[in-house]
């Protein structure tokens, strides 16, 4: 069999292995099924003065147990920045950070359960600064 393109060939083999059992397809991924940790209302957000920021991240286990490892802490600082930190176990986190310009901020923080690649569950908490110099 002569086939012009190989989309035409791959059909063609589909269909054969199709029709002679062979076609197998690959199992699909498993559900994402993570726990979710809690930010304690706690935590702390906050200008500093010279153009800084700092939050205090403290966080509960939620619904996950005490003995889950496999955690990422988020920070979105408002102006396009985000940072984040991958850790073992639960812990209070600490961050800061320097502003180009002084103003109005809607600083972010997520602490998120991260047990695989693009499987997060995750507990957000929001808060807006002014940011002075």
């Amino acid at each position: 069999v002569f086939c012009c393109s190989k989309m035409a060939n791959f059909v063609f083999l589909a269909f054969l292995a199709t029709c002679i059992g062979v076609l197998a397809l690959p199992p699909a991924d498993p559900p994402c099924q993570a726990c979710t940790p809690l930010i304690d209302p706690r935590t702390v957000i906050e200008p500093v003065p010279g153009l800084r920021a700092t939050v205090e991240i403290i966080a509960n286990y939620g619904t996950c147990p005490v003995t889950y490892r496999g955690y990422r802490w988020y920070v979105s600082w408002g102006d396009g920045v985000e940072s984040y930190k991958d850790v073992a176990a639960l812990q209070p986190e600490q961050a800061q950070y320097t502003y180009i310009h002084t103003g109005t901020y809607n600083v972010t923080v997520g602490y998120c359960a991260h047990p695989a690649v693009c499987c997060d569950s995750c507990t957000f908490l929001s808060q807006v600064i002014k940011v002075l110099n």
